[in-house]
């Protein structure tokens, strides 16, 4: 089996020779290929400036020798320094990776060009092994390969100047982030088929991968990092962790990884608010990151300011110099905007606020122009709870009725249950006025036709039985409505 660059001279030679003199005439097979190139990787993410953000993944690590066992620090490590990192800085690739990266993809460009030309010569040669069944359409084919060998060949001689290096440029910066994956607890999964492959197929410019070796209480491992534009390992670290606390070295790694992607030293500032709804800005530029991680290239201040509704806005200033790694808390101050007075019946009722106990009534509470819960409670009786207005000055007065041992809950199911027993008495009660009101007519008009003294009798008794069951239809009535109100009533 070739070689990458044998392979590329092979393809560039077999074209001069093919295509005859003059059509490659300014091609030369040490312009196309350079001594020790790399083969081929999968294709890269850019690594220059662009809309597309730099990725950084961490794959799950292995174990330093094939048989050694199976530990639970090849997914614990990983995941801790994802955990760790939170965000990256810009990716800034030095001036000499740049160059190598440029020159690597234009290799790679060539190779394809010269590639697609050896295509089309294996299938101008194929042409003249066909059968000659009719000779036009034999030379037609031939003709037609003639071409398309001629146009691969025009491609590659103005890929000549087209495809070389530019002047090396200052380097840049690009958004860094990391894999998408850690979000779901999530690693990629080890490169069985080599890193060019695993970083291809997680689309991940750098690709983290490692191994952990065990022995007598302490694990070493060793972390390597493939750089997928490079095609080539960029970074080998090893160091030693205790296997019942892995978290030191996870950080230190994650440090190293956040100044291997600076390509710069740099201070960090990782600032905590409160509340977390709160808006940041930075030198006067809103900071809209998250987490609220700040990198700073150079020695300096920083100032920041921070405000949210309902709350005293604050400002801070914070030095830094490089190699500085800090956290600092802006915490906000709820703004007084009112005043409210609480009391109990009865009085002395433990009161709290959004579930925070803050003292027994009667008692005074500030308003900070938010929405807030606060609830009264007593022994014996049954809590009460309210929303307080978000701004004003006013009393409230909460009465805390006995407990009846039911709750709220309790009184509610109780109420549905006593309603719907009397909603099924009038549905019952219906059926007994209505046979009533029909043995009345009927007797009724029975005495009216014959006048038999006894049918008078029975109609005059129907009519009592007609008035005793419209009654208990009407009592039954009320009863249901009575209880519809107090079930409404402790629903509400």
């Amino acid at each position: 089996m070739l070689s990458y660059p044998a392979r590329a001279a092979c393809i560039m030679a077999l074209a001069a020779f093919a295509t005859g003199p003059g059509l490659l005439a300014d091609t030369s097979v040490p312009a196309a290929v350079s001594p020790g190139a790399a083969a081929p990787a999968a294709a890269p993410a850019a690594t220059t400036s662009g809309p597309s953000p730099w990725v950084l993944g961490i794959a799950r690590f292995g174990v330093e020798k094939s048989d050694d066992p199976i530990s639970p620090l090849q997914d614990t490590i990983p995941l801790l320094i994802a955990s760790d990192l939170k965000s990256l800085p810009a990716r800034r690739v030095p001036e000499e990776d740049a160059a190598e990266a440029a020159a690597l993809s234009t290799l790679r460009s060539r190779f394809g060009l010269g590639a697609d030309l050896a295509t089309k010569l294996d299938a101008r040669a194929l042409r003249f092994f066909d059968p000659i069944l009719d000779v036009d359409a034999w030379k037609d084919g031939i003709s037609s390969a003639e071409k398309q060998v001629s146009a691969a060949a025009d491609k590659l001689k103005e890929a000549e100047t087209d495809l070389v290096p530019a002047a090396p440029k200052p380097p840049t910066e690009q958004e860094a982030k990391l894999w998408d994956g850690y979000a779901k607890g999530q690693l990629i999964d080890s490169p069985s088929l080599g890193p060019a492959q695993a970083a291809k197929a997680a689309k991940v410019d750098l690709l983290v991968t490692g191994s952990v070796d065990v022995q007598s209480g302490y694990a070493a491992v060793r972390v390597h990092g493939y750089d997928a534009a490079l095609d080539r390992e960029v970074f080998s670290w090893k160091n030693f962790c205790s296997v019942d606390d892995p978290a030191p070295l996870a950080a230190d790694i994650a440090r190293r990884l956040e100044r291997w992607t600076a390509g710069r030293n740099f201070a960090r500032l990782e600032v905590k608010l409160s509340p977390s709804s709160a808006e940041l800005s930075v030198d006067g530029e809103p900071f809209d990151g998250e987490p609220t991680v700040i990198y700073v290239y150079r020695d300096g201040s920083l100032h920041l300011a921070a405000s949210a509704a309902g709350f005293s806005p604050r400002a801070m200033k914070v030095d830094l110099a490089l190699g500085d790694d800090r956290s600092v808390d802006l915490r906000l101050e709820p703004l007084a905007t009112g005043n409210l007075d609480v009391t109990t019946d009865p009085s002395g009722a433990a009161i709290s606020l959004d579930s925070v106990p803050i003292g027994r009534s009667p008692i005074s509470i500030a308003l900070d122009g938010s929405r807030r819960v606060v609830m009264a409670q007593a022994e014996g009786r049954e809590p009460q709870t309210t929303i307080l207005p978000d701004s004003g000055q006013g009393a409230l007065r909460l009465d805390l009725l006995p407990s009846d041992g039911l709750g709220p809950k309790g009184r509610i199911l109780a109420a549905k249950d006593s309603f719907y027993s009397s909603f099924g008495w009038f549905v019952l009660s219906i059926p007994v006025t209505a046979i009533a009101y029909g043995m009345n007519n009927g007797y009724s008009e029975a005495s009216a036709r014959s006048g038999l003294p006894s049918l008078a009798d029975s109609g005059q008794f129907s009519n009592y039985a007609l008035w005793a069951a419209a009654a208990a239809t009407a009592a039954t009535a009320t009863f249901m409505i009575t209880r519809l109100v107090k079930y409404l009533a402790a629903a509400h």
